[in-house]
């Protein structure tokens, strides 16, 4: 069974966090703060866990939700924010864009307008994740190959290691099903397969959302 995303929304006013709580708690996991001190207790002490999503009201009594989102991002919580304020000026979403915000919404926003925002922002999350889990483990394996090349240049020469070659994904000009490439090769091509897949993706559900709104 797929876990539900974690959503924590932050507002000062009772009635709008039971409102998220109610409209958006058959679909995600809703955690609420009525002050931004409170949320940002809770992710120093780990009380908070999994978070996909941040939505936050802009103008709040204790603490704005630019400063907010400053002081999590200080404690190396760079999840995606939606904030919403009553009145967009240009410097205010300015200044969001500047802290990361990912999207600022006007207040009273509809509700297919915020899930929209809210899916969107979930697969551009899961997606910039998985990249750079990529990225990592890519670079991982040049590290193994890096090693593993100094001991066989103990007992194999050089031009003979640089000759070596392993099945690749295929898709040569000849029609081979299973072309040859080196250890590096294959890296580069597999990396670059992969950001073809998870860009593929990120269209994929901006065409969803955008049809959705339509």
């Amino acid at each position: 069974m797929e876990l539900k995303a974690h959503i924590v929304v932050v507002d000062d006013e009772t009635e709008i966090l039971e409102l998220y709580k109610n409209i958006l708690g058959d679909i995600y996991n809703v955690s609420s703060y009525n002050s931004p001190i409170d949320f940002l207790k809770a992710l120093s002490s780990g009380e908070l866990k999994d978070v996909g999503l941040v939505i936050t009201d802009l103008k709040m009594p204790q603490m704005d939700g630019l400063t907010m989102v400053r002081q999590a991002q200080a404690q190396n919580c760079f999840f995606p924010f939606i904030m919403l304020s009553g009145y967009l000026d240009k410097q205010a979403v300015m200044d969001a864009v500047d802290v990361g915000v990912f999207r600022m919404l006007e207040k009273p926003t509809e509700f297919e307008v915020l899930l929209a925002a809210i899916d969107q922002l979930l697969m551009e999350h899961e997606i910039f994740k998985v990249r750079k889990e990529i990225r990592t483990l890519t670079s991982q394996l040049r590290e193994l190959y890096s090693m593993v090349r100094l001991v066989l240049l103990q007992h194999i020469p050089e031009d003979m290691i640089d000759r070596l070659v392993v099945d690749g994904p295929g898709g040569n000009s000849g029609g081979d099903p299973k072309a040859k490439m080196s250890f590096d090769t294959l890296l580069e091509k597999l990396e670059s397969r992969l950001d073809t897949l998870l860009a593929s993706e990120k269209m994929i559900i901006e065409l969803k959302t955008n049809r959705f709104k339509s």
